[in-house]
């Protein structure tokens, strides 16, 4: 009798520890879980001239796709010397913000897949930048206003102007006949 219930004591004290491991996992699965949604920093730059530039941002798996990111706070940063001046993206003249919105394409401040997202930076003549943006999708060269490189992204000098007029054209040509070379900065895929 006395070995029977040393046994079923020891059952009972197993059953309760089994209890609360199980208990104590449901609980902090949430955390865990929580975890690994978290916003990580990601940035690329390249040297332009006298300038360093930087494209950054933060980036999390995109729970729906693994082999994509979600990004926030999108920025350019223009280091020239002691001067430092800071940009969020798309950094694009409102004109052509306006004509893209009108077609149904929204800016917020976090990128999904089939946002425009930054995908490229080139620097021309030490002086000039070109940031291609992509959709993901295949519409993005017939789209009027296109944030890609060799259509309708904005160029920009060191100090933050866009670049009009004849400079655009002669730049604009340079990067239809020559898109490649870039400095990759797509967070957005995961691969």
């Amino acid at each position: 009798m006395v070995v029977n219930a040393v046994i079923v004591r020891e059952v009972k004290v197993r059953d309760i520890t089994f209890k609360f491991k199980f208990f104590l996992c449901m609980l902090l699965t949430p955390f865990f879980s929580f975890a690994s949604g978290t916003w990580s920093a990601k940035s690329a730059q390249m040297q332009c001239g006298s300038a360093l530039v930087k494209v950054s941002a933060e980036c999390q798996v995109n729970k729906k796709k693994s082999t994509e990111n979600i990004c926030r706070n999108y920025y350019l940063e223009i280091k020239k010397g002691m001067k430092n001046k800071e940009f969020p993206l798309p950094y694009i003249p409102r004109s052509q913000k306006a004509l893209l919105e009108k077609q149904g394409y929204s800016f917020n401040n976090v990128v999904r897949p089939g946002d425009w997202a930054p995908s490229t930076m080139k620097c021309y003549d030490n002086e000039n930048i070109v940031i291609g943006y992509h959709l993901g999708l295949d519409e993005e060269e017939s789209v009027k206003g296109s944030l890609l490189s060799y259509i309708d992204a904005p160029f920009i000098d060191l100090s933050g102007g866009f670049i009009t007029g004849n400079k655009l054209s002669e730049l604009r040509s340079r990067e239809m006949k020559n898109p490649y070379n870039n400095t990759n900065i797509d967070f957005i895929s995961n691969r």
